[in-house]
């Protein structure tokens, strides 16, 4: 097995699994748990393919955020507003976009048709860091997609502990009623980080098809909005955790691709093999760990 492909490989696959993990520790962190991350992950990857096809990878990009964007609200609308059972909505939010971007695809591409010619977002080649010997192909030639999560993080981790509104939605998250009697708008916050959580899920799944795949299946997220909520939870909910949890199933990823060639080994243990160490990891992290302390709740009355 090469090495430098295992990294190289590993970056490309962590991108779409670390977004959507960075919107959903948003999310969490204001109190809700989202398990529709799953099935907005694939919608996102449908509309960033059919835009991208339509109007090139920008459209299909603001078309991902787009919808993101709507199931997160709809998220808000039945949990906050209508105080659902989040973990229940959130399953039907999956079910019900996985069935209508699976039935959409089939409509936009009936069986026995040509593929669409879905344009790649572009590779970013940092001059002279790219030619350095391991890691700078890893590193230093990525899709601008990588680039944008480290960013990502960066901002969210700075403004969760030093801006108001930061604050305002750690509050929400551990204490609603408390933050409330201050001035919190508690159901509003936790309504724009559902639908920021929304955005870079969906943003995730367009990764896959606009960033490197460049086609679509009903596959095509195989789970990893799953992954990337395992992810928040080894990141203890910090930006930088959720990074570095969706850099772990990345890299097993990225091993049991480049191994398949190399090893003698079933392709389905292959592919089991990096959610079973991602659930391994997950066991071992989780302990002692503590969430937001209010996350899962139902808002109060008052809230």
């Amino acid at each position: 097995m090469d090495a430098e492909l295992i990294l190289a490989g590993a970056v490309r696959l962590a991108t779409p699994v670390a977004l959507a993990a960075l919107g959903e520790a948003v999310v969490e962190r204001s109190g809700t748990i989202n398990l529709g991350i799953e099935g907005t992950m694939l919608a996102g990857a449908l509309a960033g393919a059919y835009g991208a096809s339509e109007a090139g990878w920008g459209a299909g990009v603001a078309l991902a955020l787009g919808v993101g964007v709507f199931l997160g609200l709809v998220t808000a609308l039945a949990t906050l507003w209508g105080r659902a059972n989040q973990l229940v909505v959130g399953l039907s939010i999956t079910l019900a976009a996985t069935g209508a971007a699976t039935y959409l695809y089939e409509l936009w591409r009936p069986t026995g048709t040509e593929a669409p010619n879905i344009p790649l977002a572009p590779t970013v080649h940092v001059p002279g860091l790219r030619d350095i010997p391991f890691v700078g192909p890893a590193l230093f030639e990525q899709s601008v997609f990588s680039y944008a999560a480290v960013v990502l993080a960066v901002a969210l981790a700075w403004s969760l502990r030093r801006t108001g509104a930061g604050l305002a939605l750690r509050a929400a998250g551990d204490d609603p009623a408390r933050a409330a009697l201050r001035g919190v708008p508690v159901r509003a916050t936790r309504t724009a980080a559902l639908a920021l959580g929304g955005a870079l899920a969906a943003l995730g799944g367009a990764v896959i098809t606009v960033g490197y795949l460049g086609s679509f299946d009903a596959n095509v997220t195989a789970g990893r909005g799953y992954v990337a909520l395992a992810a928040v939870i080894i990141g203890r909910w910090s930006p930088w955790g959720a990074l570095a949890g969706a850099g772990v199933f990345a890299l097993f990823d990225s091993v049991a691709i480049q191994s398949g060639a190399a090893m003698a080994v079933p392709v389905e243990v292959l592919t089991a093999l990096p959610y079973l160490v991602t659930l391994a990891v997950l066991v071992v992290v989780a302990r002692g760990g503590r969430g937001p302390r209010a996350l899962g709740q139902a808002l109060p009355e008052d809230a």
